[in-house]
């Protein structure tokens, strides 16, 4: 019995080890361009932000007011460009893959994509007037933390949570996960900053971000000017498919 004990905690004390090392690779999945735009939808940017430089795309390029689009931990946002030129055609969007995305270097870590996110920003507030953001799943921490930090036009958030470590301690309950996780991304405290009108839109059968935590960050922001929307039979990854997806952003851009 005594054998038995001591084997599963050295397999838990392990597990944890590995949890720490890999950590990363739970978080992010760093996707390669999947194909080149045509001129025709979109074209290609490249931005030095003194640290980094990274690459995208601008979608309805030479308007006044912008919008910069922050993917999923996992997604192409290549894949974006015909719905931006649609849906959005007063806004020059800016799809810029995080670092170790698309065709850009760097490891991806909260620190690093907070850091790139705020000189994107900074980057394009001097041909741009107003700055609108978009963020899905984890782009909507990336824009939580840019609408914390800088004066911006809408936010518009898809799928979003109240912080990493919440949804990380829904799947691994039975791990210290507070103590072991580096990247918490806790968008909670910073839609408590954010004062700019925001719209959220929530999958109603999201199998990825359990619904209690989308309310739990809803119910931190307890402020005026937060839209949220929920699109009847939609899932984590195919709520943009759905009409109503596109019809909401498009009459939340257009208002004043």
């Amino acid at each position: 019995m005594k054998s038995l004990l001591t084997t599963l905690i050295f397999t838990y004390l392990a597990l944890c080890v590995a949890l720490f090392v890999l950590q990363r690779k739970f978080i992010y999945f760093p996707q390669a361009v999947a194909f080149d735009a045509p001129l025709s939808k979109a074209e290609a940017v490249s931005l030095d932000l003194g640290h980094i430089r990274l690459e995208g795309w601008i979608v309805n390029s030479g308007n006044d007011k912008a919008l910069v689009y922050y993917g999923g931990n996992g997604e192409n946002i290549e894949y974006n460009i015909a719905f931006f030129k649609q849906n959005l055609p007063h806004h020059s969007v800016y799809l810029i893959p995080y670092r170790g995305y698309g065709r850009n270097p760097g490891q991806p870590s909260e620190t690093f994509l907070n850091r790139d996110a705020l000189a994107v920003f900074d980057n394009l507030a001097k041909t741009h007037s107003d700055i609108a953001l978009m963020g899905r799943s984890l782009g909507s921490a990336v824009a939580l933390h840019v609408a914390a930090n800088r004066e911006i036009d809408k936010l518009i958030l898809v799928t979003p949570f109240d912080s990493v470590e919440n949804v990380a301690k829904d799947i691994y309950w039975m791990f210290p996960v507070s103590w072991l996780l580096q990247d918490k991304y806790c968008s909670v405290n910073n839609l408590k900053r954010v004062t700019s009108p925001t719209l959220l839109l929530v999958a109603e059968l999201d199998r990825v971000i359990p619904r209690r935590r989308t309310d739990s960050l809803i119910r931190a922001a307890n402020r005026q000017g937060l839209n949220t929307v929920v699109i009847p039979g939609a899932d984590h990854n195919d709520i943009s498919f759905f009409s109503e997806f596109a019809d909401t952003i498009s009459r939340f851009m257009s208002n004043s």
